[in-house]
């Protein structure tokens, strides 16, 4: 229901539930398109199998571009021995989202699209062996017709099941870690730069630490060949959301009670989009229009649109979201527990996430919340923040020498920009120096610009495991060697 306040509030920018929905729509749609191009071009400019005559990678936010000398997509495990062997250099592509040039080549970019068979499945252990080029939501749904799931996802389930790993994607929830931890991951094979195939598992003791340096590793040890995750029986979860204060969304109360608990903050306000998942046993019900309308016509369509138009003026951000607030409405469903947890995400952005111990989660609200309004102020070129910030919360990482929360529990804080805004990377700079002083570390997949590599004790060890599997830098590109070489990431190339 629309409520008088409702109607009060967004009149002042000429916007109505009606008008929201009917005006925006319109522009959102031409936001997705574009980006629906981009995806079902599957990352490459030109015909993976050699027809086009320039082949040519652009990862999702369109921020990378590398035009490689050949793009292979071998079918077998014999052909991808066979081109790592033969390759001068090379790195391989999963679904291109990771905002950094971890994939860019212009030797080999190598698709693992044909690798995507399950090899087995050990119901007595509840351990999944499958190829490392299938994507996240093809996994999702072949565990579910072995009635199996994983236990947590992240928001999104595009990514090749290679790429969750080598970046260290994440859910949320304090019962788990990320994809590269202990608990998720129980062996990897991998292809190393002779064309060898290495079998880890964390059942020989002998293997643990070359395990441990696998499960993150950037994409600069080897091809991941197939990888054994642990699974759980398939389980349905029950979502609730609601409109809160930040205080209220940053209560300890709610990640340690909820199975599942993440929250968006609304810049230039004080409200909170705050969403749980948790285990039930109620079966799947079916709202599929009401979902339509909030996670593709509020989330993405309407949002993207309204973002789109207002980059022309973007000092109209703090009375756009104080009215926008009053259209998000609660929401209560059941389904499977992947289509809970991933949601589709259209809307292209511009993003900087950092792992903080979960203690000062606040301070990192808080610190956001003085920039933005700095930037806002400043009468030479402002910035006006203009995306909701995404908090999740997980347990602290086992058993890998790179992961962001390694070895403790742990807030990711997740600053987006929408890609029509203009200055948002100075924001980023001055946010990063705000998290990297709470003691945090970026994300592997996301932007960052200080090389994080410091910050971890093990790096040495790992550099040990990428000198031994690749003494001659195969798997080596402008990434690894900034990382390597302690230089400034580089988060735009084309």
């Amino acid at each position: 229901m629309t409520t008088k306040a409702t109607e009060t509030s967004t009149a002042k920018l000429g916007v109505s539930r009606r008008s929201f929905f009917k005006g925006t729509a319109v522009l959102g749609t031409a936001g997705c398109t574009e980006v629906k191009i981009s995806s079902s071009s599957s990352d490459y400019g030109a015909n993976p199998g050699g027809l086009g005559s320039s082949p040519k990678f652009v990862n999702w936010a369109r921020n990378i571009q590398a035009h490689p000398a050949e793009v292979s997509l071998p079918a077998s495990l014999a052909e991808l021995q066979e081109t790592v062997r033969k390759a001068k250099g090379v790195r391989a592509v999963g679904s291109g989202h990771s905002y950094t040039p971890c994939v860019h080549s212009d030797q080999v970019i190598l698709s693992l699209d044909k690798l995507d068979s399950i090899l087995s499945v050990d119901r007595q252990s509840m351990r999944v062996k499958v190829e490392a080029g299938k994507k996240l939501y093809a996994f999702n749904e072949a565990l579910a017709e072995l009635n199996l799931a994983l236990p947590s996802i992240g928001d999104i389930d595009r990514q090749s099941l290679a790429g969750i790993l080598s970046t260290g994607t994440h859910g949320t929830g304090m019962k788990w870690g990320s994809f590269a931890d202990a608990g998720s991951v129980h062996a990897i094979e991998l292809i190393l730069a002779d064309g060898s195939l290495v079998s880890l598992s964390a059942d020989r003791p002998e293997d643990q630490e070359a395990l441990a340096a696998a499960r993150l590793g950037l994409g600069s040890l080897g091809i991941i060949y197939a990888i054994t995750f642990n699974v759980v029986p398939a389980h349905n979860l029950e979502l609730r959301s609601w409109l809160t204060t930040l205080s209220d969304a940053l209560d300890p109360k709610h990640y340690r009670d909820n199975d599942h608990y993440e929250f968006f903050h609304f810049p230039f306000t004080d409200k909170v989009k705050a969403i749980s998942r948790n285990l039930t046993d109620k079966p799947r019900d079916e709202q599929r229009v009401r979902t339509f309308i909030d996670k593709i016509v509020l989330e993405n369509l309407a949002l993207g649109g309204l973002l789109s138009t207002s980059s022309l003026r973007p000092q109209v951000m703090p009375h756009l979201y104080e009215s926008l607030t009053n259209l998000v409405f609660d929401e209560s469903r059941v389904d499977r527990s992947d289509k809970i947890m991933a949601s589709t995400r259209l809307v292209r952005v511009h993003e900087l996430e950092y792992a903080v111990p979960i203690a000062v989660m606040p301070q990192a609200h808080e610190r956001f919340k003085a920039l933005s309004q700095t930037f806002a102020a400043r009468s030479d070129k402002p910035f006006f923040a203009n995306f909701p910030t995404e908090s999740r919360f997980i347990r602290g990482d086992q058993g890998n020498l790179l992961s962001p929360s390694q070895g403790q529990d742990v807030g990711y804080f997740s600053v987006m920009s929408h890609a029509s805004f203009d200055g948002y990377e100075e924001f980023f700079r001055a946010m990063e120096a705000q998290l990297l002083g709470l003691g945090g570390r970026p994300h592997w997949g996301k932007m960052f610009y200080q090389n994080p590599t410091s910050l971890y004790p093990q790096w040495s060890k790992f550099l040990s495991y990428r000198d031994k599997w690749d003494p001659s830098g195969k798997f080596r590109n402008i990434y690894v060697d900034r990382l390597i070489d302690g230089q400034e990431m580089i988060n735009k190339l084309g």
